[in-house]
């Protein structure tokens, strides 16, 4: 890092326009394979895939991002204000592991739900031998949550948010020199939900600690915002006690949507504006100038766009699937050959 004659030097590789560009993009882009995916009120095991493929690409994407920043700290140096743009693109990232945990969810209370409707037994559900009336909800939650634990975009996810919470501790700890960042740079600030708060803070620097030091333990880190949502699904259960209903509504997916949707803006909002809202000669305006990093930053785009066009070359065949199974059940012989041939799903009972 080469010091100009601003107090905090321009990063364009880590901070620049196209790097951020590419990354507020590709998070807004991520909803659309999640919304194309609950559209049908049903996430197939494929849809599932391809949002796996898509959370975790991003998410390593999110490391790559976190590990220069701390590589550039220890060698060529990073300003604290740099750092505090870096913290705020990662939780942008990890927004991702999220948007998967809802489609995970969803999928799964569809599942259990495919499960009862085979077995029913009068007015007595069945999943795996134990009777679900006298099985306890706290026992359903608690087997849902280890097998949701072993899921590798969560698995990634929690990693994730553990290491960027020890560079929100490393930097918080003494942000006056982190990263060899000059005396001025404290002149600096950072914007939350759009109030401009200064880097020397003592009250910033107090409360980034302590959230970073509640999110830096893996797993645990993911505890609190998954209890959040499954309390969203259980709220919309007791408001909804049939089953069915439950199951098919995709309707608390849809309140995560938009609560993850909106943090993303509002950290947008911040981080653009502190990087306009500095005073002119104390943030250098190189973080303007396009260079190769922010070309192959750019070039990211290219996944969401991929993994949307996968979703939709998959909702053809799932929709003939459904056809398929209806001529199936009436013996329409010929429309079940004819539907085969414009690529129906042979199992078209695994879609419903």
């Amino acid at each position: 890092m080469s010091y100009s004659g601003s107090c905090i030097p321009s990063n364009p590789d880590i901070s620049g326009i196209g790097v951020r560009t590419a990354i507020y993009a590709q998070n807004l882009l991520s909803f659309g394979p999640a919304i194309f995916a609950i559209l049908d009120k049903k996430v197939t095991p494929i849809e599932l895939d391809a949002l796996e493929q898509q959370s975790t690409t991003i998410l390593i994407t999110a490391f790559a991002i976190l590990l220069s920043a701390i590589v550039q700290a220890c060698s060529l140096g990073l300003s604290n204000f740099h750092a505090t743009i870096i913290l705020n693109l990662s939780w942008i990232n990890n927004t991702n592991t999220f948007i998967y945990f809802l489609l995970y969810a969803h999928h799964r209370a569809g599942l259990r739900l495919q499960q009862a409707d085979r077995v029913r037994e009068g007015d007595t559900f069945i999943l795996g031998g134990v009777d679900v009336e006298q099985q306890s909800k706290i026992d359903t939650i608690w087997s849902e949550v280890k097998k949701a634990s072993r899921n590798v975009v969560l698995f990634i996810g929690s990693l994730h948010l553990s290491l960027m919470a020890a560079v929100g501790i490393w930097l918080w700890s003494r942000p006056a020199t982190f990263g060899g960042s000059r005396p001025c740079s404290k002149s600096a600030s950072v914007f939350i939900l759009s109030q401009r708060v200064s880097l020397a803070s003592e009250g910033l620097r107090r409360w980034s600690l302590l959230v970073y030091s509640v999110v830096l333990t893996p797993v645990l880190n993911l505890i609190i915002p998954v209890l959040c949502f499954i309390a969203l699904f259980l709220v919309y259960y007791y408001m909804h006690p049939t089953p069915s209903a439950y199951g098919r509504s995709v309707a608390p997916v849809a309140c995560g949507f938009v609560v993850l949707a909106t943090i993303n803006t509002v950290l947008v909002i911040d981080t653009e504006l502190a990087i306009g809202k500095n005073t002119p000669g104390l943030l250098d305006q190189g973080d303007m100038v396009w260079t190769f990093g922010q070309t192959l930053a750019i070039l990211l785009l290219l996944v969401p766009i991929r993994d949307i066009s996968m979703i939709m070359m998959e909702r053809q065949p799932k929709r003939l699937g459904k056809k398929l199974l209806n001529a199936a059940k009436r013996g329409e012989l010929e429309m079940v050959k004819d539907l085969l041939d414009q690529g129906a799903y042979a199992d078209a009972k695994g879609e419903v």
